[in-house]
């Protein structure tokens, strides 16, 4: 779950440097949905294995996975009707919200230890 987080954020922040320097194409697409896939596919097995109350680490994923999502729709929105300053300006938002979910996946799993 942690790998999937930190790449999650890893790939966020390369798209959003991307979009800044006016070098993120619809070619970028899938380097930013292929993390989200596989996330996803990760957190439905975790979920399918957990009890009838899965752990605060899981619900924390679930919302990095949407907050990710969010992301990559911003992103290829605002690449495609902005100029690359205010498509970057406009990704700020959303990549912080990546940014804490991903702090509260990792603070999750740091309680569950």
């Amino acid at each position: 779950m942690r790998t999937h987080a930190e790449v999650m954020v890893s790939i966020a922040h390369k798209g959003a440097d991307l979009v800044r320097a006016g070098r993120f194409t619809a070619e970028s697409v899938p380097e930013l949905t292929y993390p989200l896939e596989r996330a996803e596919t990760f957190a439905r097995e975790a979920r399918r294995r957990a009890a009838a109350q899965p752990p605060a680490s899981l619900l924390a994923f679930e919302t990095l996975i949407a907050r990710y999502r969010s992301f990559v729709d911003a992103l290829d929105r605002s690449r495609r009707e902005q100029p690359p300053a205010d498509a970057a300006a406009a990704l700020a938002e959303p990549l912080r919200a990546v940014d804490e979910a991903a702090s509260a996946v990792d603070q999750a799993l740091q309680r569950e230890r």
